[in-house]
C-alpha cells in the first residue's frame, strides 16, 4: 500500500490497522520516505538482523582478524571513496575528520 504523508497524518489509525496485514509505504513529494510495519514484523526483522551479524562475526573469527594498521588503511580507503577526509595524528593515535 502506498500513501502520501498528508493522508498518513490524517488517517493514522486506519494505517496502523492496515500495516497489520501489509507494509504501508508513506510517500513524501511522490517518493517513498518511510514504511509502517506491524510490531511482530519489526521483531522478526530484528531477529534476522541479529542472526546476520552473528553469522558475520562467526565468519570473521574463522577467517582471522585484520591488524590495526590494515583496518585503518581500509577505513581510510573507504572514507576517501565516500569523500570523507581522515587525517591520522600518529603521535596520539587519534583520527581527525575534516
Amino acid at each position: 500500500m502506498h500513501i502520501n504523508a498528508t493522508s498518513f497524518k490524517n488517517n493514522l489509525g486506519r494505517y496502523i490497522e492496515a500495516c497489520m496485514k501489509t507494509p504501508v509505504i508513506v510517500e513524501k513529494s511522490g517518493r517513498p520516505s518511510a514504511v509502517l510495519i506491524s510490531y511482530d514484523e519489526f521483531e522478526k526483522l530484528s531477529q534476522y538482523e541479529d542472526i546476520y551479524w552473528s553469522m558475520l562475526a562467526s565468519r570473521a573469527e574463522k577467517g582471522g582478524y585484520l591488524g590495526v594498521k590494515e583496518t585503518a588503511n581500509r577505513l581510510q580507503k573507504y572514507a576517501k571513496r565516500a569523500g570523507i577526509n581522515i587525517n591520522d595524528d600518529e603521535t596520539t593515535g587519534h583520527h581527525k575528520t575534516g
